[in-house]
């Protein structure tokens, strides 16, 4: 189930997200204890956005979360910005068919059996930039931040020391590596291009 919050009712009720307003130069983050980059070993985009939906799920099941709370850091829209590319539109589609209108900029709260699904349709949302806010997820109680990048990769934030070992134990069941590189790059697109990614603002 894929349950929407209107943006002040989940600021609110999820007060440790990360949100920021860009031009006046405000960013909140909350306190981290650790932070790790994730990945997995995927020969093309597509199967990875299927597989890191499904690591995802793993590792917030084990870590005992029923549910995530989805929520991009700026007050633009989740569909601010449409973009031809088909992989792109699928995921449009599929927050249109949640009834995601044009405007939504809230809250998604999403039962931990709809996280392949989902993580695999914002994969392609966040990749070729329908989506412009940077998109976190948090569990409920607040004690872990993820935020799935451009590049397929998992930035993970644990917010305490309990948590921590509890990512921990959990991370070998998933499948998930951690990123052997400094930064973030990518791998599926020629000469490091990203096909259907838009760049221009607006």
């Amino acid at each position: 189930m894929i349950t929407k919050l209107s943006r002040k009712n989940c600021l609110q009720l999820y007060p440790k997200l990360p949100w920021s307003i860009p031009y006046r130069e405000m960013y909140v983050f909350p306190k981290v204890y650790k932070q790790y980059v994730l990945t997995l070993p995927s020969k093309t985009a597509k199967g990875h956005a299927k597989n890191i939906g499904i690591a995802l799920q793993m590792l917030v099941t084990a870590m005992r979360y029923e549910k995530l709370i989805f929520l991009g850091d700026t007050t633009t829209p989740w569909l601010y910005r449409q973009n031809s590319y088909r992989p792109a539109q699928e995921a449009a589609d599929y927050l249109t068919r949640h009834t995601i209108g044009k405007t939504f900029n809230g809250g998604l709260l999403v039962d931990t059996t709809r996280l392949p699904e989902f993580t695999k349709h914002l994969f392609w949302l966040v990749r070729s930039n329908i989506v412009l806010p940077v998109v976190y997820a948090m569990d409920e109680e607040q004690h872990i931040v993820i935020n799935l990048c451009q590049y397929g990769n998992l930035h993970i934030c644990t917010l305490d020391k309990k948590t921590d070992s509890a990512f921990n134990k959990a991370l070998p069941i998933t499948g998930l590596q951690f990123l052997d590189a400094v930064t973030c790059y990518e791998i599926f697109g020629k000469g490091g291009n990203i096909a259907g990614r838009k760049v221009l603002i607006g």
